[in-house]
This record gives structure tokens, sequence and C-alpha cells, in this order.
């Protein structure tokens, strides 16, 4: 029997105004919009819903004075560096290392508009859209949905319409696009780039491989945070799956990284805009067949990731306890003493039985980018 295969989209404009409206209406969003932002800030995004018309429009005067004010509250200091690579007059699939469920889109698509060009369709897991509240927040802004459920054939005839549909927004649409490297977020910060990833990407190719690819326009971007506020839950989560193989996240714990990732301590951020790959792709064609090109692939985009993430004292200092080492000392000779109590607090939590472990994957969480950045360099 045919299956109907539902094509991803984003709202169209004439589709954002009734959202808002629909948004708005709900109790419980209001109600928790007053609880988790300044009251300021919340009148000013009440006043501002009405003016509403556009995604761009919801981008500037609800999600932007919003990321504003997550800055102040729990970044120290948001940078970003690698945009004179990029032109406003064209368009990109911008492939990311994946840290936050929430803030890794939405911040790279406030430095896309505040630098003059047109913010990025937004790939999210269907995990994302069990909840109609949440389903609305990220449609309005500029998402489309992943299926990552079904039997394989289901599955694989969704990744060839994903597939297709991300080809034509970047090249006949000239909408930007961006995914993560990987299948949700990586728990032990150990960014790498999913081959099954790359295969979605190449099944819309009806040409050469490598002009496909030259085709989308790939750009790495690497996204550094110094605290990662969700470490706690993914340990706990690590552990949990340990113990209990079948154990599956509902929506209320992916709720809850969402509003930690928000709420939580971050430190410094900082986004990195590789140049496009282009002429790099050109190292595909030493691959035998279309799997070594794809693994090639992957190493470049991780490449370019790894080396462009920002570095802090916490990685040095988790590094050098992994491996009960002094070799980085000097990196945190001075902030040593804060970052034992930060990991001594955290691991407290735990279960006495499991605290062994737990330090040992949290330590991963923050030693994991200085040890990829080492196998490049």
């Amino acid at each position: 029997m045919q299956q109907n295969h539902t094509k991803p989209e984003i709202y169209r404009d004439d589709q954002v105004r009734a959202a808002i409206q629909e948004l708005f209406s709900y109790e419980d969003f209001l109600a928790g919009m007053k609880a988790f932002v300044p009251p300021q800030l919340n009148k000013l995004i009440l006043d501002e819903k009405d003016a509403v018309k556009t995604a761009e429009d919801f981008q500037k005067r609800v999600i932007r004075p919003f990321l504003k004010a997550v800055e102040q509250s729990s970044i120290s200091n948001f940078t970003f560096s690698g945009t004179e690579h990029l032109s406003p007059e064209k368009s990109y699939l911008f492939v990311s290392n994946h840290r936050d469920i929430v803030l890794d889109s939405a911040y790279l698509n406030i430095i896309l508009l505040e630098q003059g060009m047109r913010t990025s369709q937004i790939a999210i897991g269907d995990n994302l859209v069990a909840n109609r509240l949440t389903e609305l927040l990220f449609k309005i802004n500029k998402s489309f949905v992943v299926k990552r459920s079904g039997n394989p054939r289901e599955i694989y005839n969704h990744a060839v319409t994903l597939s297709e549909y991300i080809k034509e927004t970047v090249t006949k649409e000239k909408d930007s696009v961006w995914i993560a490297q990987r299948e949700g977020r990586a728990k032990d910060g150990n960014d790498k780039t999913q081959i099954s990833l790359l295969k979605m990407l190449s099944l819309s190719n009806k040409e050469d491989l490598i002009k496909h690819f030259k085709s989308l326009q790939i750009t790495p971007v690497s996204i550094s945070y110094e605290y990662d506020p969700c470490g706690y839950l993914k340990t706990k989560e690590y552990l949990e799956k340990k113990s209990n193989p079948n154990y599956k996240k509902v929506f209320h714990d992916d709720a809850q990284h969402l509003l930690l990732g928000i709420k939580g301590y971050k430190g410094h951020v900082h986004f990195h805009f590789e140049k496009p790959l282009d002429k790099r792709l050109n190292a595909l064609k030493d691959g035998a067949n279309q799997k070594e090109m794809l693994h090639t692939l992957a190493t470049i985009i991780d490449k370019a990731i790894h080396l462009h993430y920002q570095l802090h004292p916490i990685n040095y200092y988790a590094y050098d306890q992994l491996l009960g080492s002094n070799l980085y000392y000097a990196q945190y000779q001075t902030t040593q003493k804060k970052l034992k109590e930060f990991f001594d607090i955290l691991i407290e939590m735990l279960p006495p039985e499991k605290q062994i472990e737990g330090r040992a994957f949290m330590l991963k969480i923050y030693a994991n980018p200085l040890y990829n950045k080492l196998s490049y360099t």
C-alpha cells in the first residue's frame, strides 16, 4: 500500500498569526511565562505579540529580547566569530555540535539576524513536539520536524523526504537550514558527526556526490558553553540507562532539560562559523565508495568543530582529573579550588554507590572537547 509521506514544513507567514493567538490563549503558557521571565520582559512580550505577522517578526520582537534576558542572567560573556565567511545573499546548511535543546539554534539565529542575514530553518526531533505548547513555540520559530519513530521502511521514506526538503530549501528557496551533527545532544561532550545524518543528506543526490554536497553549502558551526547547566541531569540519565537498559526519557524529562538549559549558569558562550566546506570536499574523491566518502566528510566536519571549540580552565582541569595528571595545571591554577567545589557539589547529589562512575562521566563532559581538539593538533 502506498504510504503518505508528509513533507517537513515550517509555518508559513499566514499561519504564524493564528499560531501566536493560540499560543497566548493557553493559561499554562501565560502562567509559565510570568513565573519564568522578569516582569518587564513579560510585559514587553505581551505588548509586542499583537504586532507579530511573520516568523522573523516573532524572532525580533519576542525571541531576541527573551535571549537578551537569558544572556544577562546566566551567561558571563557571549561571543561569536567567523561571520565574515557568510553572505546575506547566500543560504547555508549549518551543521553544528549540539549542547542545548533550545539555545543552540536560537542564539545562532539571533547572530544571523544581527548580522543582517535571514534566520535559518531549524531541524528538531519529533520528541520535542509531543506537547502542543512546545510544538507551537518551535514551529513559530521556523522549525520543522524530523521523525525518529516508526518502522524501518517509514524511517527510510521520511529520510528521503527530509533530504529532498533540505536540498530544495537551501538550493532553490534560498533559505538556510540548521541541523545538529547527531541525533540528540552529545551527552558526554564528545562531539562526533553521525554517518547516518550524512547518509540522509546524500539521499537527494541526483548527480555526482561531491557536487551534491557542495550545492548544500555545508558550514560547520562550533558551539562552546563554558558550563553545561544540564551536566548533572545528563550524568543521572547515563547512570539510569546503565542500570536499566530499557530506560527511556519521557517528555517531562526533555522539558526539565529545556528549562534548566535556559535558566542554568553557562558562563562564556561562543559560536564559531567555519568557512563553507566547498574546496575541502574535493578530498571525498579519494574514497573508494560512498561509505568511505561519508566517513571522510564526517572527519572534515568534526575537525572544523573541534579546532574552533573555545576551551576554558574547566576543560583542562577535567582532563587532568580524568588522567590523574597535572599536565595543564597552569591553565586552571588560579581556579582549581572553585572547580573542585563545582564537581564535588554535583557528585554529592548522586547516590553514594554511583558517585565514582558519575564523577568519571561528569569529568568527560568537560574533558572530551580538549581531548578532541588535541587529536587534531
